[in-house]
């Protein structure tokens, strides 16, 4: 395959209100499309295809047609440019009657949806009013091609945006699916500065309804900056209050908060779309009595298999598709629950650790929704969970778009990493959790994007460089959980990747055979999140297609926050050109004197960050 290599072209706008912009002469063909009332999908000057009948097929412009078997990484249809206006700000917020200072977007919590479709190009003004904070917003998943500087990762593509500063993104997306954007900016995600996000597109099976994004995050009634802190300083991680699905939880202790509800008309089919934006919570989903047909995994459209629950690691997301067929429960309700596993943290399939407002052994507490049918009776429902086996493996799939893996550019054997908690080692007053030789590090002044000439770098920024510029070809990264040299604590970690999707080509429990390595090349499971098992192993591969300053990091917040991150440095000499030369770099410049004079101006307040008493990693 080829790579789509025209870069484009960028520029910075603030609107007062979202937009939707469609550009040409010709009429647009209108793909109405139901999760949120009265949007549509616009493609200047092509044909609808798509129904309820056959998702597979897309739009179609004379005899081309853009289906679920086109080729996503290298052609799409050409769609509008759609604008939103996000405020990242305080408010208190209390889903469950407690009243915390969260950090919001929009004054909403979870944020607002960031709403396109396949070929769209996007513009993001984002905001801050956060006093004493800085923010950024990274759009996970998205491989961001030609457009590095707008990853929203502090410390490596920009500046934090300071407070009462602004900065515009913009990209074209390429996937489809959904996902979610969140703040990268140290532990503030988990005070609420997310939202969910739909790229709408084919799908490999039929579906009726579509629901707006079920996001599952676990609260803390604590500032998430406290909770951190003290994952680094107590033997086990900080305990969650409740877990709230869209911003709506039911907290077993205080009896207070309510779940999470959703309608089922009887015979349709709804494809509804599950993502984990937790910071430290793994779950089986499941709908008592309603089989699951999961039809995307993150980004990557699959060929469909039925389960009865999905295990779903954090940055993780699943679209499935329920048949409302189901005439088990007496008052015509069901249960929506997240499960969780916990495990002894010595044996190789821990999961995480206990939270006691919602225990393991005690499933009630972990019911989370509940599912009406229309004319369903009062009451809570009365159904009984599916007999399924709650564990942190990855669900196993075939990409519907197939990837051949060939053999690796680099020596993958002598670069295999061991990951863990080094508590041999102090690093920044704490034992921390490292992806590499050495926990990252990152000064928020100083990112990796206005940095392209260095030819050494700070141990502390951890840069893996990667020069090989065969975009067809593909580097193996190979990660052994616990152990190595320093006899790593090891532990179950979500592996993200930013701008790209990777191939998984071993993944299990125990350490990664480097004397026998012996790789699934064939059509691998593909996606942007996976799990590693507790001292198991994880190998994935993924093109060398995208130069830039890409973060690949645990996903766990408080692990990230550590210091369990590293950035692969992609094609170094090829990145200016390849976002759009020096003037891409421009409104990051910009922000990045906005933020040192923001420093500057309130050094001596012992509220506003400085880099003397940085405590995490900054992303």
């Amino acid at each position: 395959m080829g790579r789509f290599l025209s870069a484009l072209v960028r520029f910075a706008a603030f609107c007062c209100a979202a937009i939707l912009v469609s550009a040409g002469p010709l009429k647009p063909t209108v793909i109405p499309r139901p999760a949120t009332a009265g949007f549509k999908c616009s493609y200047p000057g092509y044909t609808n295809c798509n129904t309820n009948r056959d998702r597979s097929c897309w739009v179609k412009k004379g005899s081309k047609r853009y289906t679920i078997d086109t080729d996503y990484e290298d052609d799409f249809p050409v769609g509008i440019t759609r604008t939103f206006n996000l405020e990242i700000a305080e408010k208190t917020v209390s889903p469950d009657g407690f009243p915390k200072l969260a950090q919001v977007v929009n004054g909403q919590f979870p944020g607002p949806l960031i709403e396109a479709c396949w070929g769209d190009t996007i513009v993001v003004n984002v905001r801050n009013t956060i006093k004493n904070n800085g923010t950024t917003v990274h759009f996970h998943g998205l491989r961001m091609l030609h457009e590095n500087n707008f990853d929203g990762t502090n410390a490596i593509a920009q500046c934090p945006i300071a407070q009462g500063d602004s900065f515009t993104y913009k990209f074209q997306v390429r996937q489809y699916g959904h996902s979610w954007y969140h703040s990268h900016y140290s532990s503030q995600y988990g005070d609420g500065t997310f939202g969910p996000v739909i790229i709408h597109g084919p799908s490999t099976a039929n579906w009726d309804e579509e629901f707006a994004p079920i996001m599952v995050h676990e609260w803390h009634h604590a500032s998430a900056y406290d909770a951190f802190r003290e994952s680094v300083t107590a033997p086990a991680p900080p305990q969650a209050d409740l877990i709230t699905l869209n911003g709506v939880g039911r907290n077993n202790e205080l009896g207070t908060g309510s779940y999470f509800q959703q309608t089922f008309e009887k015979n349709k089919k709804y494809l509804i779309r599950i993502t984990n934006s937790a910071v430290d919570f793994h779950f089986h989903f499941s709908i008592d009595n309603h089989m699951l047909q999961v039809v995307s995994v993150d980004y990557v459209a699959i060929e469909p298999f039925w389960t009865e629950s999905l295990s779903v690691g954090i940055g993780q997301r699943y679209g499935v598709i329920v048949h409302a067929n189901q005439t088990a429960s007496a008052n015509g309700r069901y249960w929506m629950r997240t499960e969780y596993f916990d495990g002894d943290p010595a044996d190789s399939t821990f999961c995480q650790f206990p939270h006691a407002n919602f225990p393991p052994n005690q499933t009630d507490t972990q019911r989370v929704g509940i599912i009406s049918y229309k004319g369903a009776g009062s009451g809570d429902p009365k159904t009984t969970r599916w007999p399924v086996t709650v564990g942190c493996e990855d669900a196993v799939f075939k990409p519907y778009f197939k990837w051949n893996v060939t053999p690796p550019q680099n020596d993958a054997i002598k670069q295999a990493q061991y990951i863990g908690l080094d508590q041999s080692n102090e690093f920044h007053g704490a034992f921390r959790w490292t992806l590499a030789e050495q926990p990252q590090w990152l000064n928020y002044s100083n990112p990796t994007l206005l940095n392209l000439a260095n030819t050494s770098w700070d141990s502390d920024y951890v840069l893996k460089p990667y020069t090989y510029n065969d975009p067809e070809g593909f580097v193996y990264f190979i990660i052994n959980s616990g152990g190595g040299p320093n006899n790593l604590l090891g532990g179950t970690h979500p592996i993200h990747l930013h701008g790209h999707d990777f191939a998984i080509l071993s993944q299990g429990l125990g350490p990664f055979d480097l004397a026998n390595p012996v790789y699934n090349t064939a059509n691998p499971p593909r996606r942007d999140t996976a799990m590693l098992n507790a001292n198991g192993h994880l190998v994935l591969a993924y093109r060398t297609d995208n130069p830039g300053a890409w973060l690949l990091h645990c996903h766990i917040g408080w692990h990230a926050g550590s210091g369990m991150s590293l950035q692969i440095l992609e094609r170094q000499d090829e990145i200016t050109k390849w976002i759009g030369g020096p003037a891409a770099l421009e409104p990051a410049k910009r922000g990045c004197r906005n933020w040192t004079g923001f420093l500057e101006r309130y050094k001596d307040d012992p509220d506003v960050f400085s880099l003397d008493r940085q405590d995490d990693s900054g992303i």
